[in-house]
């Protein structure tokens, strides 16, 4: 309960901000406040199936993943310029889905599917790097100003360190259960920091336009 605690605030300061920055965010970013909201529900839900009524939880989150997963290549494909870039990102959804798939055909949904999260990391770890080049590292604005530095930086930063920790889940949890439940607060830190980084670029979406509109 105390991990879940920092991931909930951080979840739901992202919420706040969305919500009040609404009617300002471009398609694409109205999609991430849905990720943040699933999130949380997933955490919170997750957390009350464990501790609550103590059973498994893995099910669900399997099932959480592959959702998260669809959204944030979907945002990916909205903020990649030109249309081959779009292509092999839906391909990779594909080739996602496909490892998900076979991953719970062979172990069940009621193992977390440990490959799948190494798999989805790594993916969006790539299209989140291409997306930040695609779009701000050689954008003429500062990158701190721009909202899509902002939201590729959460995904990178949470994906790219966890892929180590997730790819060795399931054997730590059977073999070095202490070590993996310090690690793991490497993945809580992540999380909390991951949802506050993109309200930043709601933050920022929302004066842009609103200067906007207070200069015409």
């Amino acid at each position: 309960m105390q991990l879940l605690l920092p991931l909930l605030v951080g979840k739901l300061f992202a919420i706040i901000i969305g919500i009040y920055y609404f009617r300002y965010l471009p398609r694409p970013y109205k999609w991430v406040l849905l990720t943040v909201a699933l999130s949380a529900f997933a955490d919170g839900y997750g957390r009350y199936i464990a501790l609550q009524l103590h059973q498994h939880n893995s099910w669900m989150f399997n099932i959480y993943m592959i959702i998260d997963f669809g959204l944030n290549s979907i945002i990916a494909i909205l903020l990649t310029k030109g249309s081959s870039a779009k292509r092999i990102f839906a391909a990779l959804i594909v080739v996602y889905c496909i490892g998900w798939a076979t991953e719970i055909m062979i172990d069940s949904i009621y193992i977390l599917a440990n490959f799948a999260i190494v798999l989805g990391s790594i993916l969006l770890t790539v299209m989140y790097f291409f997306v930040l080049i695609n779009n701000s590292i050689f954008s003429n604005k500062d990158i701190l100003k721009q909202p899509v530095f902002w939201l590729s930086a959460s995904t990178i930063l949470f994906c790219a360190p966890g892929i180590p920790y997730w790819g060795l889940h399931n054997y730590l949890n059977n073999n070095a259960l202490k070590l993996a439940a310090q690690l793991s607060y490497i993945n809580v830190v992540l999380d909390a920091l991951r949802h506050p980084l993109a309200a930043i670029s709601f933050i920022l979406l929302g004066r842009q336009k609103t200067a906007v509109l207070n200069t015409a």
